[in-house]
């Protein structure tokens, strides 16, 4: 199981897990470290801070390509794999979260882009305080 360096924010996401049924989620800092975690420590071989740091990074180059097109702020992404989904949304200027959706989750794309929406707003929320 992933550390918890956030107090409240694993709060969030056990109750995110909950509510969605989605088992590993992640929130992480805009420059890629694990601020809490649920993620199995080994990721399909990659550690939970190399996955945080990725997701980070496709975070921010999907802001700069809506900014590029002037398409306006970035909602979330959605990653569709052949053994699942990751889902990333910002949540303000300092972090971000993550969800790996197992192909066993049954969960509508609306549904999975809402929760995760939801999430942000309210990691965003709880870090300015």
């Amino acid at each position: 199981m992933g550390e918890d360096r956030g107090g409240g924010l694993s709060d969030l996401l056990k109750d995110f897990e909950e509510d969605t049924g989605i088992k590993s989620s992640a929130i992480v800092s805009r420059d890629g470290l694990v601020m809490a975690s649920s993620l199995p420590r080994k990721t399909a071989g990659s550690d939970e801070d190399t996955v945080a740091a990725n997701a980070a990074r496709m975070l921010f180059l999907g802001e700069a390509t809506g900014k590029e097109l002037a398409k306006g702020d970035l909602k979330e992404v959605l990653l569709n794999y052949e053994d699942g989904k990751v889902a990333l949304a910002g949540a303000g200027p300092y972090a971000a979260v993550m969800a790996l959706i197992d192909t066993s989750i049954r969960l509508e794309t609306g549904a999975i882009l809402y929760a995760i929406g939801s999430l942000a707003r309210k990691v965003r929320k709880l870090l300015e305080g």
